[in-house]
């Protein structure tokens, strides 16, 4: 038997899945740190400034790609199931 191709919308989903799971951590703590009393003070911190200025865009960015990838990888794999079939 042969062995089916590679899907490469897994390859995508896998890279921007974990990269949305680090952003949408880093964007919690910038979160969490900012409502804190102790840690609410202005932050110099360059990933809180980063994350403060450009989280929401980046998550929205990040989940667009994922939609798109999801569907591209649903899609391929029932095109390639449709024609495999004898």
């Amino acid at each position: 038997m042969r062995k089916a191709p590679r899907n490469p919308f897994y390859v995508v989903l896998g890279v921007v899945g974990f990269l949305f799971t680090i952003t949408a951590a880093s964007s919690c703590l910038t979160v969490l740190r900012g409502v804190r009393r102790e840690t609410a003070r202005d932050s110099k911190v360059p990933l809180e400034v980063f994350m403060h200025k450009h989280g929401t865009a980046l998550l929205t960015g990040q989940l667009v790609v994922l939609a798109v990838a999801t569907v591209g990888a649903v899609a391929l794999d029932e095109y390639r199931t449709r024609n495999n079939k004898p």
